[in-house]
């Protein structure tokens, strides 16, 4: 039992972390924690499920589709939410992103909620599972696994190593001194949340063959993300990562072990404690500053 819960916490825990990814994206960006993103990855879902079984594209094509799209998303969200509040308090802009992750879920269940209550797409392998050491791990598992790596791996090299990462982080850490230096702060938002929304849209994609899609799924997904998220540390791209692993494997565990119920409350356990004993994360820092 214990092998079957611990592939199931991690291929969970890899979704957890590519959400993850995506809000921490937007938060060392504009320092601000995007409540809309669970919708985000709805839609991206939605958008693969459209490109691959209604339209019938083979689903890597359906894949670049579905993540540009989610892009274009993001940089609409930006345009409508964000960038009309770019002065406001921060409550304004946690109100809106929350409006505009209803507004998203409304036309969510106006374009696909008469297909059914929930929507799949096949996998795009071989779902016979794999035996590795005893353990069964499906290969569409596998994916997703990789994914987030590649996720992290490619975003820590973003930020530390490329101008336009760098250009981001000093924007999230002094927009007026960023403007002083000639960066283009409103660009760097919108190119932010389009690349938050993109990685949703992908974790959407790979997920996709392994879960179910509804309108609904992204509310959930965002209370998940978000503790893998504060349990990392807001700002560590490896801490979303390991906070991701950490809730999902920790779901599967409580669930076996101690009660079904308690599986869909242990995020919010997790939250609770760690703004208690350490409130910056696993990997988190003290003290950061927000203009």
């Amino acid at each position: 039992m214990l092998p079957f819960l611990l592939t199931s916490g991690i291929t969970t825990g890899a979704l957890y972390a590519m959400v993850a990814i995506g809000l921490v994206l937007v938060y060392r960006s504009t320092g601000h924690i995007n409540f809309s993103h669970g919708e985000l990855f709805m839609l991206g879902g939605f958008f693969a499920y459209t490109f691959h079984v209604t339209v019938g594209l083979n689903y890597v094509v359906a894949m670049l589709l579905a993540v540009i799209g989610s892009f274009f998303v993001g940089v609409a969200s930006d345009r409508i939410v964000y960038r009309p509040l770019i002065k406001a308090p921060g409550l304004s802009m946690v109100l809106a992103t929350v409006g505009f992750s209803f507004l998203m879920k409304g036309i969510g269940r106006f374009f696909w909620g008469g297909k059914g209550e929930y929507l799949s797409i096949k996998p795009i392998v071989d779902p016979a599972p794999l035996w590795i050491a005893g353990i069964p791990i499906l290969p569409q598992q596998l994916i997703v696994l990789a994914g987030a790596l590649a996720c992290m791996i490619m975003f820590t090299i973003f930020f530390r190593s490329t101008l336009a990462g760098k250009m981001m982080q000093a924007t999230a850490e002094n927009p007026r001194a960023a403007y002083l230096v000639g960066i283009k702060v409103e660009q760097v938002y919108t190119y932010t949340w389009g690349a938050g929304a993109a990685v949703a849209g992908a974790a959407a994609v790979l997920m996709a063959p392994l879960t179910l899609l509804s309108p609904d799924v992204g509310f959930t997904l965002l209370l998940k993300a978000f503790a893998a998220t504060i349990l990392g540390g807001l700002g560590s791209m490896v801490g979303a990562v390991v906070g991701g692993f950490i809730v999902g494997i920790t779901e599967a565990l409580a669930g076996g072990y101690i009660a079904t119920s308690l599986q869909e409350v242990s995020s919010f356990i997790i939250i609770m404690v760690v703004l208690v004993f350490r409130p910056s994360g696993l990997f988190g820092v003290y003290g950061i500053r927000r203009a």
